[in-house]
This record gives C-alpha cells, sequence and structure tokens, in this order.
C-alpha cells in the first residue's frame, strides 16, 4: 500500500516542494497519516512528529501502549525511508526536522532511541536532519549528556541561564488551549490576538523558533498564525496546508 501510495504523492505533489519549505509547517501526529512520513516529505513540510513507545526493547510507533501495531516501529516508518531518500534522493538544501515525542519512561527509551540512531550515521548529520527531543523529557540538567545531534523541545517561557543548556534547546512549544478557546473560525477576539502575539514576541526574544500545539487545523488558523510570525505551524493536514502555503501571498 504504501509503494503505490508514495509514487502517487510523487507526481501529484513533487512540485510543491521547494516553495513549501519556505514556510515552517510541523505534521502534527504525523504516524496517522495513511502513509506516515511520505505525505508529509513529498508535500514539502519541514517539521514531522513522531510518537514512540517502547516495548521489548522495540520503539514502536504510537500514542500508547494499547495501540500498538508490530510492523509499525520508528525503523519501518521512518529511519530506513529517510535513509534511503538521503542516499539516492535527498535535495540538498532539504532541512527536516523530527520532533520525537516519547511516550514511554523517559531515561530507558531515549537510551534506545540513541543506540538507534546510532545505526544511521546519514540521519545525525546535522546539516540535513533535526532530532529533536519532545514529550518525556529527562531534567534539563542532563541535556548535555546526550549526543549533540540530540536536541530539546522547551515547553515553557521561562528563561535558562544555563548557556550550555540552552544551547541543547531546538525549539519552544506551547498550548494554544492555554491561551486562547479560538477554533479557527471567522475573527479571534481582540483579547486573544494580544495574549497570542504577546506569547509568539516573547518566546521569539529567545531567538529559539517557535510552535503552538492544540491549535484549530483550518485555513483561517494558518494564515493567522503565519502572519504572527509562528514558526512552524502545526497541522494534521499536511497535503493541504501545503497547498495553501503554495497559493498564500508571501
Amino acid at each position: 500500500m504504501f509503494k503505490n501510495s508514495f509514487f502517487v504523492l510523487t507526481l501529484c505533489c513533487s512540485a510543491h516542494l521547494v516553495k513549501a519549505q519556505q514556510i515552517g509547517i510541523h505534521s502534527h501526529n504525523d504516524y496517522q497519516q495513511n502513509v506516515p512520513f511520505w505525505t508529509a516529505y513529498k508535500n514539502g513540510l519541514n517539521s514531522i512528529e513522531i510518537d514512540v513507545f517502547l516495548k521489548y526493547n522495540t520503539l514502536y510507533v504510537t500514542h500508547s501502549e494499547s495501540e500498538i501495531i508490530a510492523e509499525r516501529t520508528i525503523e519501518n516508518l521512518y529511519l530506513n525511508p529517510i535513509k534511503n531518500e538521503i542516499l539516492y534522493s535527498w535535495n540538498p538544501d532539504k532541512k527536516l526536522q523530527l520532533l520525537i515525542d516519547i511516550k514511554s519512561e523517559t531515561q530507558v527509551t531515549l537510551n534506545k532511541l540513541v543506540q538507534t540512531l546510532n545505526q544511521y550515521p546519514e540521519l545525525i548529520d546535522q546539516r540535513k536532519i533535526s532530532i529533536v527531543i519532545s514529550g518525556n523529557r529527562p531534567d534539563p540538567k542532563e541535556y548535555s549528556n546526550y549526543p549533540d545531534y540530540i536536541l530539546f523541545d522547551y515547553q515553557s517561557l521561562d528563561p535558562l541561564k544555563n548557556e550550555e543548556i540552552w544551547n541543547k534547546i531546538a525549539l519552544i512549544s506551547l498550548s494554544f488551549k492555554k491561551f486562547s478557546n479560538w477554533n479557527g473560525k471567522g475573527k479571534m477576539t481582540e483579547k486573544y490576538y494580544r495574549k497570542v502575539d504577546s506569547v509568539v514576541r516573547i518566546a521569539h526574544q529567545y531567538g529559539k523558533p517557535f510552535r503552538f500545539w492544540a491549535t484549530p487545523d483550518t485555513k483561517t488558523a494558518w494564515e493567522l498564525f503565519r502572519k504572527l510570525g509562528i514558526d512552524y505551524i502545526n497541522t494534521d493536514q499536511p497535503a493541504q496546508a501545503s497547498a495553501y502555503f503554495n497559493k498564500a501571498p508571501q
């Protein structure tokens, strides 16, 4: 199924690739797409979310243990396809962020992830792929214990005074619902707009890319987030978001 779908995606979506990369689009819960990785990648998205759960010494791509499917491992769905793409078809200008959301116990899962990634030298080349850990993360004081290619998602606006820790932060992510209940339809109220705009401005003062999660997923919302300067726009509709931003004025 994946091979046939990939062929169709390649024909239909390759024209979107260059322009869509100009906008930071994040494929939220990417594993839930009919074709994980390829739908986002071939539509030019530059950030992909991968939920992982460690079970029986295997990293399964899933939100929870109860949803594990045997063949859906991080290697099958993501690492091997990305490796092959890098070896044979990678655009040298392409940058891709893998936001790996750890759902099982932090330490053993992250250790297994590092062990697995070390078998893929093509992927840990930071000029191409940015590996960012989200979800269950270690204490920030431990960040420097991990390889240089492992970075972290910072989910706070509180400043970090330790420069070594700060250098291990790839981006800042916060829940949109903490600041607004706007549903992405009609106009956001002035009260919520000021609050959301303030959050984005504060985050950017730290010099890091910014992302909201739990966002409304409509064209109206995408356009507002673009105008607010949000660096990675969250979506569960990678093809539609890519098509929208390819047509939207820059």
